[in-house]
């Protein structure tokens, strides 16, 4: 049934309601990469961040990485608070350090759809910090998905899309989240509008955000 959705301006550091009820997104596992198949090709990286040289342990490649929805703080009003999910499937340990680049595509081409998500520093204002995973340890970022139906349609025109397109810091090949667009919910603006409908915190250890879009 089509949810009416309350339309609320959001900022790049988004300030969240309290006492959200469990994530309604399911948690999905992507595939290892896109250039092996798994997500629809792209013509242009999305935003992300820079992983810092380590003596001992190398950044994570994609082609190491699997890339789900979970945790979070759950279903708000217009919104889900998520984590994106970041698990070592390699053999060897490995680092990351900043914000992954989020985006939504749609097609069969998976092209992008709207703007990359935007970036939300913790909301306790503590910096990010190389995240070092050992095989089948994770990572996560809080992520929060507007859905496009809560923004006036002069000013965002949804259209459906397939997925999300996941970029881990300093990576060019992406990884893919499939979140098709439901009745009444996920969607993105074909038009430019000032409102974001993805905001992304940067990657912390653990499968629980600990701040930035987590509330």
């Amino acid at each position: 049934m089509k949810r009416k959705l309350l339309y609320a301006p959001l900022m790049a550091v988004v300030v969240l309601t309290a006492g959200c009820s469990a994530l309604s997104t399911p948690s999905v596992s992507a595939p290892g990469s896109s250039s092996a198949g798994a997500a629809p090709a792209s013509t242009s990286p999305a935003s992300s961040g820079t992983s810092p040289a380590s003596a001992s342990t190398s950044a994570c490649e994609s082609a190491n990485l699997r890339a789900s929805l979970g945790g979070g703080a759950g279903q708000g009003m217009s919104q889900d608070h998520a984590g994106l999910q970041l698990r070592n499937v390699g053999s060897s340990a490995c680092t990351l350090y900043g914000y992954p680049g989020v985006s939504w595509v749609a097609g069969t081409d998976g092209h992008q759809v709207g703007a990359a998500a935007v970036r939300a520093p913790d909301a306790s204002g503590a910096a990010e910090g190389t995240v070092t995973l050992a095989p089948g340890a994770t990572a996560s970022a809080p992520l929060d998905i507007v859905d496009a139906a809560a923004i006036p349609q002069a000013a965002c025109k949804p259209v459906p899309v397939t997925g999300l397109r996941i970029y881990p810091p300093g990576e060019r090949a992406a990884l893919f989240i499939p979140l098709a667009t439901r009745s009444g919910g996920y969607g993105e603006c074909s038009a430019t509008t000032k409102q974001p409908t993805l905001i992304v915190g940067y990657l912390q250890s653990g499968v629980q955000p600990g701040g930035g879009g987590a509330g």
